[in-house]
């Protein structure tokens, strides 16, 4: 029965405090581990593939959770600035009407209750993690993956092929040329046949 209390008590108290910001921090880091692992798993990859592939995802989830984190707390924080603001309007408001009454008035009845403001946090940090989800991480993860990555994993340089050389004539020094006897062109010049044009 003590075991089945303290359940229900831990239960209880993650529904009170479970805000936006927990919940995809705890799935980012879920994403982180598993991810990587299946893909690392997969016996159908090549294994330069598959050690690329895990290192990004894991990477992208370890830059979401902080992300995550900064972004919803800090939209949250816009709950107080909001609570303070209202506050004053209100306050003032309450003044001006007295003063026109002269009734006594109470400040703290017009100031906003806890309960408000803390549903306007958590509409607030619901909004922070879903700018921080489409905005904020592929933008960070488009900066910071590729030169992490590289780092990790060095490219591999491309081969540089040794262009040919161009076709080289050769010559043996040694070799000796004997001169070749031309023809005389006197001797076609002279030459004369027994006819003659005319026929003289």
């Amino acid at each position: 029965m003590a075991y089945q209390d303290k359940l229900v008590k831990t239960f209880e108290y993650i529904s009170k405090n479970l805000t936006a910001t927990h919940t995809v921090m705890a799935i980012a880091t879920v994403k982180g581990i598993c991810r990587p692992t299946f893909t690392m798993m997969d016996k159908t990859e090549k294994p330069e593939t598959k050690k690329y592939t895990a290192l990004r995802e894991g990477i992208t989830e370890a830059i979401a959770i902080p992300v995550y984190f900064v972004c919803g707390e800090f939209a949250s924080w816009g709950a107080k600035v909001l609570e303070k603001a209202q506050n004053n309007h209100n306050i003032k408001k309450a003044k001006k009407l007295a003063e026109k009454t002269g009734d006594i008035i109470d400040i703290e009845k017009f100031k906003q209750s806890p309960e408000m403001t803390e549903k306007i946090a958590k509409n607030l940090r619901f909004l922070g993690v879903c700018v921080a989800a489409l905005v904020v991480i592929p933008s960070v993860c488009s900066i910071a993956i590729k030169p992490i990555v590289d780092r990790i994993i060095k490219p591999k340089k491309p081969q540089t092929t040794v262009p040919e050389k161009p076709f080289e004539t050769t010559f043996n020094t040694n070799t000796t040329y004997t001169n070749i006897k031309r023809p005389m062109m006197s001797a076609f010049a002279n030459y004369s046949s027994g006819m003659k044009v005319g026929g003289v």
